[in-house]
């Protein structure tokens, strides 16, 4: 009877054979010994309040300094744009003597730098251009014959623009200072006959050194602009030199010796942005 009770004490596991105490405590199992505090509704420490508030507490400081790593790496590649400017339009002179002086043209093309300043809606925008130059001259001096003559001239161009931008509308609008200073330059002067006048070979434009251009301008630019996308803007530009492009020591055809020529342009442009 003894042996039948100490016998029916253990059992024999039909799976793997080993013998198990009833009294025996059971093993632990994998799923028990990885449970750890997640902070899901699943935990065991789900419900425990000091846990939860704790495990919140991380979760929002981790989350913290990762958006602010993002927001300073964010900010500053959308502070700086840098691109690409291409711009075109009609030139002519302002000044005393200027009169003869139609319109001319220009066109040219560069770098752009657009730095956010204070505010978001302020930014300094200076650019780095080449410009080609073409100014004419022309001026009836009687029935027989008309005087003409040409300007043209290469600068490398720094404007300084101050803008600021309304970003509800898209639009913004500058000011600033525009200095330009020359690569290289000519000019031609020369009499073209009217009709039915004979005219010997020698009339026409021809070149000459008698009307020499200074190696620098500095004057003063306004514009307007719209903002087609973020990164592509139109904008069309006045500028007004106080500077004489003529180099008055050195000019002395005349009427051009006493002449002050100041530049007055409008350009029409458009920006990329990267």
């Amino acid at each position: 009877m003894i042996l039948a009770l100490t016998t029916s004490a253990f059992a024999q596991s039909s799976d793997d054979d080993e013998w198990v105490s009833v009294d025996s405590p059971r093993p632990a199992s994998s799923s028990d010994s990885n449970t750890s505090y997640d902070g899901s509704n699943d935990s065991e420490f789900a419900n425990d309040e000091d846990y939860a508030s704790a495990y919140a507490r991380y979760k929002t400081q981790t989350t913290s300094r990762s958006e602010i790593s993002k927001q300073r790496s964010e900010g500053f590649s959308q502070s700086v744009f840098l691109g690409a400017h291409l711009q075109g339009g009609f030139n002519t002179f302002l000044g005393s003597h200027s009169d003869g002086w139609g319109a001319g043209w220009n066109v040219g093309g560069g770098l752009i730098i657009k730095i956010s300043m204070f505010t978001k809606n302020f930014s300094l925008v200076p650019e780095l251009t080449f410009n080609y130059r073409q100014y004419n001259y022309e001026k009836e001096m009687n029935d027989l014959y008309t005087n003409k003559a040409k300007i043209n001239i290469m600068l490398f161009e720094l404007p300084i623009m101050f803008r600021y931008t309304f970003e509800q509308y898209d639009f913004f609008a500058a000011a600033g200072l525009h200095l330009g200073l020359k690569l290289m330059g000519s000019a031609e002067y020369g009499s073209e006959p009217k009709a039915g006048v004979i005219a010997d070979s020698d009339n026409g434009l021809k070149s000459t050194t008698e009307i020499a251009t200074t190696n620098m301008e500095v004057g003063f630019a306004i514009e307007g602009g719209y903002m087609l996308t973020r990164n592509i803007h139109v904008n069309l530009r006045i500028v007004q030199s106080i500077t004489n492009l003529l180099n008055q020591g050195l000019t002395v055809k005349q009427p051009f010796d006493k002449a002050t020529l100041l530049t007055f342009y409008t350009n029409a442009g458009i920006s990329f942005l990267f």
